[in-house]
């Protein structure tokens, strides 16, 4: 277990009778950069509230650095940065007098990191947090986090209100703290090109079951969008399994199917297609064709 910063065992969560999370199962490795991803609703946040011992599951189990997350101790906390959405701060401290709260908080604090952060950011020290504009109060929260250097960070939506370049100098700063000897970052995003620019492992959220939990690599090379011409009409049905979604018009189909295999290219082939071309697919094209409503389940084996 101490290979997995965050395990996730049969986890359920009830709100006012009505199920967020189903069962979820889920175990981050040590040294990952985790993508959590899911439409609004879909228990993002509730799972990572629950990881860090702020909620109470209403089954199952969450663990964080080898302790249950509703019994973390005081030193299992300093271990873990989090940056939640909205970036919440001290609204009436100057960002000077916030920065020495939250250095004297501190079991560790690594100035000279936390140094050149200020110095990216350039953040004014004698404003008031409340003065900062929404892109700001997010440097600023992000700066806080990284400057205990945490063994585990877990980011919740840490980019809104950040402009293209400050959502740059994140990522960069990101892929700066995973390269530390076994860092691990649980991030969550709803801008899906920032979760595929750094992102090594992906999990996706649907209906409050983890439908997916895999590497990038994998997700991409098991989910294939393919566009097929026919002589004449369109069959109705082609047979295939694991059909994520599909649409016809004329002698065009437009199909996406998990787990695409030489059997299933087969079975295509029965039907004599006069063309069939792989559409390339972002991890944003994936997300949207996985989590539509009208889309079939995502099969299990997506799931590690």
């Amino acid at each position: 277990m101490n290979d997995y910063p965050i395990v996730v065992e049969n986890l359920v969560k009830y709100y006012e009778g009505r199920c967020i999370l189903d069962g979820i199962r889920l175990r981050v490795p040590r040294g990952c950069i985790y993508g959590l991803l899911g439409r609004n609703g879909s228990g993002k946040t509730t799972i990572i509230r629950i990881l860090l011992g702020l909620e109470p599951p209403t089954r199952g189990q969450t663990i964080v650095l080898g302790q249950d997350s509703m019994r973390l101790s005081a030193q299992t906390h300093g271990r873990v940065g989090y940056v939640a959405e909205g970036h919440h701060l001290i609204q009436s401290y100057k960002v000077r007098r916030l920065i020495g709260l939250c250095q004297g908080l501190a079991l560790h604090w690594n100035e000279e990191f936390f140094g050149r952060l200020m110095e990216t950011f350039r953040l004014p020290l004698d404003r008031k947090v409340k003065e900062l504009s929404t892109g700001m109060r997010a440097q600023l929260n992000l700066a806080l986090a990284m400057a205990i250097d945490p063994e585990l960070l877990i980011l919740d939506d840490p980019t809104l209100g950040l402009d293209t370049i400050a959502r740059r100098q994140f990522l960069e700063l990101a892929i700066d703290v995973i390269q530390r000897q076994g860092r691990t970052i649980l991030f969550s995003s709803h801008i899906l090109g920032d979760v595929e620019r750094i992102a090594d492992r992906i999990g996706v959220l649907v209906a409050g079951k983890l439908v997916v939990d895999c590497t990038l690599e994998e997700l991409k090379s098991c989910i294939k969008k393919l566009r097929i011409i026919f002589p004449e009409q369109a069959p109705e049905d082609l047979y295939l399994t694991e059909i994520v979604n599909q649409q016809k018009q004329g002698r065009e189909m437009v199909l996406t199917v998990a787990n695409w295999s030489r059997q299933k290219q087969a079975i295509l082939e029965t039907f004599h297609p006069e063309s069939c071309t792989e559409v390339p697919m972002t991890l944003e094209d994936i997300f949207v064709e996985c989590t539509r409503p009208a889309s079939a389940v995502v099969p299990q084996e997506m799931v590690g």
